[in-house]
């Protein structure tokens, strides 16, 4: 080690996937004046680092990855972005000098959700904490309060009461995040499919009279058509570093298109990335986004 870089704070890494998310945290985080280094996964992250310290690193070589950490001193890790889970095989292939057999199968056979926290429980064992987006990057999650459109009204409220209420009673049973509510009556609860899925299966439910007629025909619904909204929330006990619940502009566009008034979310547990473009979204297509307490 070289003299003095003991009294450096150690540098956080972030392991980035897909889409700007990675990029958004670098920057909050250099904002602040704390030292980072992105490691890009070949293949995969589709981001512009330029600016930030790079150490790219691939999927399916855990040893190279952990060997460019202590290279690098880092001393904390935050894993964001989009990553598509290879097969068992490759899997297999890749972590066998570095797990068992029995262990590897474990955590490929528990979901994706599994295989995060196996990396997790990797990288930690070797010696590097794993912490979550809001631990580090607080400002890209949600605020309490009204984010982006109109007053939600009452009725809005209601649903949204409803939605929370749906939330916790689901929460036992590990079921999803978020919950479409319209008039009091739970339309979709999210399940393995994801936020993108439920929100489509709640445009098909919905397509009768005028709001279905415009659904049909591919036009705009005006906002004074739309009713009912989608809460998101995280599950209780919720593991924040590997499944954060996270909003952006495809969202608003699918709640839009299913013909709903706005999107609340739990202030402090849901990411709001691409936060300009997905605010922006939602003012233009008169779609409210409320932070709420839970």
């Amino acid at each position: 080690m070289s003299p003095g870089a003991s009294s450096r704070p150690a540098p956080l890494a972030i392991i980035a996937g897909a889409g700007r998310l990675p990029a958004e945290i670098a920057a909050e985080v250099a904002a602040r004046g704390e030292a980072v280094v992105v490691m890009p996964l070949r293949g995969v992250a589709d981001a512009d680092f330029a600016g930030f310290a790079q150490e790219p690193i691939g999927m399916m070589d855990p040893a190279g990855a952990v060997a460019a950490l202590g290279r690098l001193g880092v001393g904390r890790i935050v894993m964001a972005g989009t990553v598509h889970r290879p097969g068992l095989g490759l899997v297999l292939a890749a972590w066998q000098a570095a797990l068992n057999r029995d262990e590897i199968r474990r955590i490929v056979r528990g979901g994706d959700d599994n295989v995060l926290r196996g990396v997790i429980a990797f990288l930690e064992h070797s010696g590097f904490p794993v912490v979550g987006v809001r631990d580090v990057a607080p400002g890209l999650m949600a605020a309490i309060g009204l984010l982006a459109g109109r007053d939600p009204g009452e009725s809005a409220m209601a649903d949204i009461a409803r939605g929370v209420e749906a939330l916790r009673a689901f929460g036992p049973l590990d079921v999803g995040q978020a919950v479409v509510v319209a008039d009091g009556r739970v339309l979709a609860v999210e399940a393995a499919e994801g936020t993108d899925a439920m929100l489509r299966r709640v445009s098909a439910l919905r397509r009768h009279g005028l709001l279905g007629r415009l659904l049909r025909h591919g036009r705009p619904v005006l906002a004074e058509h739309r009713g009912g909204v989608m809460v998101k929330a995280p599950k209780p006990g919720q593991d924040m570093r590997a499944d954060l619940p996270v909003i952006g502009p495809r969202t608003v566009r699918l709640a839009v298109r299913a013909g709903l008034a706005g999107i609340a979310v739990e202030a402090g547990g849901v990411l709001v990335v691409e936060r300009q473009q997905t605010l922006a979204e939602a003012e233009k297509l008169g779609l409210f986004i409320l932070g709420v307490a839970r």
